[in-house]
Order: C-alpha cells, then sequence, then structure tokens
C-alpha cells in the first residue's frame, strides 16, 4: 500500500499551494489593481485554487495506492464489472 502521505512531493505540493492560496503576501494596495474588474488578488486565489483541485485530483489518481487496487487489477479496472471506460466487461464463471 502506498500511500501519499509518506512522500516529500506530495506534502510540498501541498504546503506551497496552501501558501499561494492566502493573498497576505500582496502588497495592501493590492485591491486597486483589477483585471477586467476583478481584483488581482482574487484572480490569484481562484487559479491557485483550480491548481489545488488538480494537484488532489493527480495525489489521487497517480500516488495512492490500496490493497483494493492491486485486488482489482492495479487501478486499471474499476472492480464493478466496467472497463475504464465504462463499458461493461463480459465476466466468466
Amino acid at each position: 500500500m502506498s500511500e501519499p502521505v509518506r512522500k516529500r512531493r506530495v506534502w510540498l505540493g501541498f504546503i506551497v499551494l496552501f501558501v499561494l492560496i492566502n493573498p497576505w503576501y500582496f502588497a495592501s494596495d493590492a485591491g486597486a489593481t483589477r483585471l477586467m474588474g476583478i481584483p488581482l488578488w482574487a484572480l490569484m486565489v481562484l487559479g491557485v485554487s483550480l491548481a489545488l483541485s488538480i494537484f488532489i485530483t493527480w495525489t489521487i489518481n497517480t500516488q495512492w495506492q490500496t490493497d483494493s487496487d492491486e485486488r482489482y487489477g492495479g487501478g486499471k479496472g474499476r472492480g464493478d464489472g466496467h472497463d475504464s471506460d465504462g463499458a461493461r466487461r463480459d465476466e466468466e464463471g
């Protein structure tokens, strides 16, 4: 079993993203800088939120293997009689 909590790059990724998602590092007049009417700090928070969502998805899909992954074909299949595309597999026996 491989858990992401034991991997340094996962921790480093979360730390960097959680630091960037807080707009405290902007200057006090950053609210005056606007892009299409939206404060720059708000766009930064939205962008980092998207990056955090992508990072969490990557972590779950590539860094987190459980015993169920081994039972059902190394995570390739879903273990419910369907292949990775969702099509029903023929099961014998």
